[in-house]
């Protein structure tokens, strides 16, 4: 499970406080968002110098640099479980000792506990059903979506700024949140992932970059994987896929991500769906989909 060390969570502080985001640091250093997000979170050590060249890069004071520095001599590359229940440090002992002679079905079994995306689905038509959750009908997501886009942006703005939210803004309500790129290499085809009880949402790089540039399915990933963060990270144990929609992870977050995307608080302002895909920066495929789903709700001959 990702988790940011003394040195990533003093790091990001600042880079926040500065107004930086994960990819204009990278930019800065020279190196990818992956890489950066890799250090803060242990799973790549500091390398040596490497501190002075993010002073210099984010023009830190001498105070700020010391803070810096204190942070990093207490960080330590250790798995901790001491906080664990005991027969779960037991568990995390005997993977570790014996994963290699797991059977190939229990960790096939192990892995569908991350929800996430992959790459070449479409969504609402995704193949690849979730796990089963907690039912939650159309309008109960859609008033949700209402909530957290109220949370974070003024009635009146039209396009979601997702990746804005996800760096900047989620961190004051979830303290511990932060937003973790990581390479292609570790992700494969999987463009986001939430591992139920953790505090991060893991976006593959492309798609982080691709998010903040605009690119319209990376934004819907994006949004995709924070309705998996909001509704589901507390899902422990997955069970299997359920026949009923309305408790498939996956149809949910695709009900979220829509619905954030294009409000429907802002279907006046549209002349149609590619208009809403223009104004919401989203696909003209996810844009037509939400169209029609809101025409079959009524919402539509409302207006």
């Amino acid at each position: 499970m990702s988790k940011l060390t003394p040195y990533g969570i003093a790091v990001r502080k600042l880079r926040l406080d500065k107004g930086l985001r994960l990819l204009d640091l990278a930019d800065e250093l020279k190196v990818t968002p992956a890489f950066l997000s890799a250090i803060e979170t242990g799973r790549k050590p500091i390398p040596d110098g490497f501190i002075v060249r993010v002073g210099r890069a984010m023009n830190l004071s001498a105070a700020e640099l010391r803070e810096l520095r204190s942070a990093v001599d207490k960080t330590r590359k250790e798995v901790r479980v001491d906080a664990l229940p005991e027969e779960q440090r037991e568990l995390v002992a005997a993977f570790a000792r014996r994963l290699d002679e797991v059977p190939s079905d229990v960790i096939a079994r192990l892995k569908k506990i991350v929800l996430k995306s992959t790459a070449g689905e479409i969504p609402f038509e995704r193949k690849r059903r979730g796990m089963a959750v907690p039912p939650m009908k159309t309008v109960q997501i859609r008033e949700f979506a209402e909530q957290v886009r109220s949370a974070f942006v003024p009635d009146n703005t039209v396009e979601m700024p997702i990746m804005d939210v996800l760096e900047f803004r989620l961190g004051s309500i979830f303290e511990d949140f932060f937003v973790d790129p990581r390479s292609a290499d570790e992700m494969g085809e999987d463009e986001g992932r939430v591992v139920p009880g953790s505090n991060s949402i893991q976006l593959r790089e492309d798609v982080y970059v691709g998010a903040w540039r605009g690119h319209t399915r990376h934004r819907f990933t994006a949004c995709h994987e924070l309705a998996h963060f909001l509704m589901h990270r507390e899902v422990r144990f997955a069970r299997v896929a359920s026949d009923q929609i309305f408790c498939d992870s996956e149809w949910q977050a695709d009900t979220f991500a829509g619905t954030l995307m294009m409000s429907p608080r802002h279907l006046g302002q549209f002349k149609g769906p590619e208009h809403a895909a223009d104004l919401c920066k989203m696909s003209s495929a996810a844009a037509r989909v939400m169209w029609q789903k809101y025409e079959k709700e009524g919402r539509l001959q409302a207006l």
